[in-house]
């Protein structure tokens, strides 16, 4: 049984469920960004490019963007995307990162009620509890911890788009006159 089906008692309160709420909206839009990032740093139309973001997980796409930053740098010398920008994008990818490992304990974990102030989680991982596996297993967060996680979202959401707004767009509108077909 579900840890917070198991009483009244361990079921979330409101406050718990409306924290973790606000997280994973703001994880959803931290993940569409940085389908749209790299479809600018990949210089292809935004809605062409979610012919192959929308199969990719966040972590894939934070991949792709990493390795596209290092094309923009080596290969192209930051002529298409400055150095500076290429940096800033690179720093919001890590940030992304550390918040991934807890979005993605949400998603997979099992949660229930500690006290008011407190959720608790666990993945019911099988095993001998010693070592990092043990470690990674089970936590908690208190729901101003909740809060400040949501406010860290919020701000990539912010720098993503900020990130983006600042990259070249392919516009649709006109695409058939800005590519070169090579005829026989």
């Amino acid at each position: 049984m579900p840890l917070n089906h198991s009483s009244q008692y361990a079921e979330l309160t409101n406050e718990h469920f409306q924290a973790i709420g606000k997280l994973t909206v703001e994880w959803s839009n931290i993940e569409f960004l940085l389908g749209v990032l790299l479809s600018r740093l990949l210089v292809t139309p935004e809605f062409l490019a979610r012919t192959y973001t929308d199969r990719m997980s966040g972590a894939m796409r934070q991949d792709a963007i990493g390795e596209a930053c290092k094309i923009h740098s080596h290969r192209y010398g930051y002529k298409l995307i400055g150095q500076e920008q290429i940096e800033k994008i690179l720093d919001a990818n890590n940030k992304i990162t550390q918040l991934r490992a807890i979005r993605n304990k949400f998603a997979h974990f099992c949660w229930s009620r500690s006290s008011d102030e407190e959720i608790f989680g666990t993945n019911f991982s099988g095993g001998i509890p010693v070592g990092n596996k043990y470690k990674k297993s089970f936590v908690s967060f208190k729901v101003a911890e909740l809060e400040e996680l949501h406010k860290k979202a919020y701000e990539i959401v912010d720098v993503l788009s900020d990130l983006t707004q600042n990259l070249p767009d392919i516009e649709e509108e006109g695409l058939g006159s800005k590519i070169v077909l090579l005829r026989e």
